[in-house]
């Protein structure tokens, strides 16, 4: 009996691990490529660095371009929302000062306080005539007259020659000016001197640079200060798009003026080293004035282009940075 139960036991063993036979298993995956770190990090710079020449070669393209017209003065429109002309020239261009002549300018004071020559603001009675005799004296000690002559000669860039008067010829006035809407304080003055240059097209005696003599940093900040007055007028009626806009070309400009100076400073044949500069909106300035103010307005621009709903940082191209010494 024992013999039979035995037998059946080794008969049910064999058909119970018959059927539970495990499945194959799975190949295994082929291992992992290895990474060379070397080569990665050498790639990842070798396309850092191509991005980097490519907008070095972007800048300097842009710093390099010039305008090629017989009269860069000529009126180029930028309409950036607004068209923006070029500086006209004084009227009296070329009319030359035989000794003893009296140039008449109208001088502005802004709100706060400073004065900018604003002769295209009246140039249909600004003048130029010869003087016979002895130039006349200023005003009376005391008087605002008085006051407003010293004002004006201490502060002329560069200082008067030996012998030259600024004599105040009219009464104040209040006018706006049509291209910033900037409400200005005038009068006209007479300036006295015995020179012998033509005048020039920034309507001296040759001493200074301006926009309309083509020098483009007086054209940067001029440019500048325009778009930053045209943001401010599109902020306060709700233009939001147009805002930025002018914001942002603002900024640009402000941008490239800096870098424009040391590129045409290393290539001298590109920079002129007047005196001093006149321009269209913020006074007569020497080069440092003139450059750190239109450093302070392009951050002011900034601020407009954020508050208009700009992104953050206003990105600008190296193109849109250098256009103001481009033709319009």
């Amino acid at each position: 009996m024992s013999r039979y139960l035995g037998a059946w036991c080794l008969a049910a063993a064999a058909c119970g691990s018959s059927a539970s036979t495990p499945p194959p298993k799975p190949p295994e995956p082929p291992p992992a490529p290895r990474v060379d770190a070397e080569a990665a990090e050498r790639a990842k710079h070798d396309e850092l660095a191509a991005a980097h020449r490519k907008i070095e070669s972007e800048q300097q393209d842009a710093l390099a371009e010039t305008c090629t017209d017989p009269e860069p003065a000529d009126a180029h429109e930028r309409c950036l929302p607004s068209c923006y002309a070029t500086e006209p020239a004084d009227p009296r261009a070329g009319k030359p000062l035989a000794g003893a002549s009296e140039l008449r300018h109208l001088v502005c004071q802004r709100a706060d306080g400073s004065f900018v020559d604003a002769d295209e603001l009246d140039r249909a009675t600004l003048g130029v005539r010869a003087v016979h005799g002895r130039f006349p004296a200023h005003h009376r000690k005391g008087t605002w007259q008085a006051t407003l002559e010293t004002t004006l000669t201490d502060a002329q860039l560069p200082k008067l020659p030996r012998g030259d008067v600024i004599v105040v010829a009219g009464a104040w006035r209040a006018l706006t000016h049509p291209l910033t809407e900037e409400r200005l304080r005038c009068v006209t003055i007479a300036h006295y001197t015995r020179s012998r240059r033509a005048v020039d097209r920034c309507g001296t005696g040759g001493a200074l640079a301006c926009e309309a003599s083509g020098n483009a940093a007086a054209r940067g900040i001029n440019v500048v200060h325009y778009r930053l007055a045209e943001a401010r007028q599109l902020q306060a009626a709700n233009h939001a798009t147009e805002c930025q806009q002018a914001a942002l070309e603002a900024v640009a400009v402000a941008r490239g003026l800096p870098r424009w100076r040391q590129y045409a400073k290393l290539n001298v044949e590109h920079w002129i080293d007047p005196p001093a500069y006149r321009t269209r909106f913020d006074g007569t300035l020497d080069e440092d004035a003139l450059f750190a103010a239109a450093d302070q307005l392009g951050h002011d621009a900034e601020a407009i282009y954020a508050a208009c709903g700009g992104p953050t940082g206003a990105a600008t191209t190296a193109a849109q940075e250098q256009s103001f010494h481009t033709c319009w």
